[in-house]
Formats: C-alpha cells, sequence, structure tokens
C-alpha cells in the first residue's frame, strides 16, 4: 500500500455514451477489482444506467494512470472532476471497487454542486443530478 504521504483521493462523475445493462457494468467491475488490486486503489463506484459516480484512493500516480485510461475509455464521456486531495488514511480500505445506490451517488453530488464554484460545473452536475434520479433531483 502507498505510505500515507503517498495517498491521493479523486471522485468523478460522467455520462454513459449508451444504455449499459447490469451484465456490461457487472465487467467493468471485475475489471476494476482485478486493476485496483493491482495499483493498489480502493473505491467505489455507482450506475444509474446512464451516469457513472465514482471515488477513488491511491497513490497520485495510481489515480492519473487510472484518470487517463478512463479518458480514452469510449464507454462514457464528459468526466467531470468533483474532489481531488491528498489523505491521511483511506476511507475505503478493502473495497477493491464497491458498486453503491444511486441515492448514494445523488448524495455526493449534491454536495459537489453545493461547492461547486464556475456556472460550467454547477450546469454539469445540475444535469447529471437529474438523469441520475429526476425523482430524488426534484427534491433535493
Amino acid at each position: 500500500m502507498p505510505a500515507l504521504e503517498d495517498l491521493a483521493y479523486l471522485s468523478y462523475c460522467s455520462q454513459a455514451r449508451l444504455p449499459m445493462g447490469q451484465t456490461e457494468v457487472g465487467r467493468i467491475l471485475q475489471a476494476s477489482r482485478r486493476n485496483n488490486q493491482r495499483d493498489e486503489i480502493t473505491g467505489l463506484l455507482t450506475f444509474s444506467g446512464e451516469v457513472f459516480v465514482q471515488f477513488l484512493e491511491g497513490s497520485p500516480a495510481a489515480l492519473q494512470g487510472l484518470m487517463n485510461r478512463l479518458k480514452s475509455d469510449t464507454r462514457h464521456r464528459d468526466i467531470i472532476i468533483l474532489s481531488e486531495g491528498t489523505a491521511h488514511e483511506r476511507m475505503l480500505a478493502g473495497w477493491d471497487m464497491e458498486l453503491v445506490t444511486p441515492k448514494e451517488a445523488h448524495l455526493a453530488l449534491r454536495d459537489a454542486l453545493g461547492e461547486a464554484g464556475d456556472y460550467e460545473k454547477v450546469i454539469a452536475l445540475s444535469s447529471l443530478l437529474a438523469k441520475l434520479d429526476p425523482d430524488l433531483h426534484r427534491g433535493s
């Protein structure tokens, strides 16, 4: 595992290019778990059918490598970095990659929207929230 001074975190959201079923999401989780074990990354993923939200922890180099791969992944587009920084300890130790509910992701996106500093990010996050779960978005 990375030394604590080398521990970073990153969260992002993106939109699926095409609708995906549970089978494709299952394949993504399998590959993520295998790659994350190799790269000493822990994290969580949610997918609503249209929107991905992911939180990742690992070394800065490992996270950068993963983001480079994700940017060239044709299954999604419009990657928005929600938060990034350094950490003193892992919040998700032992989670190679776990799938969480859209409601949990909705709460994370709402928090990011509350902290968004520029107009483009506010618009993008609002759009993603509406797609993630329209009923939750109306109630936010």
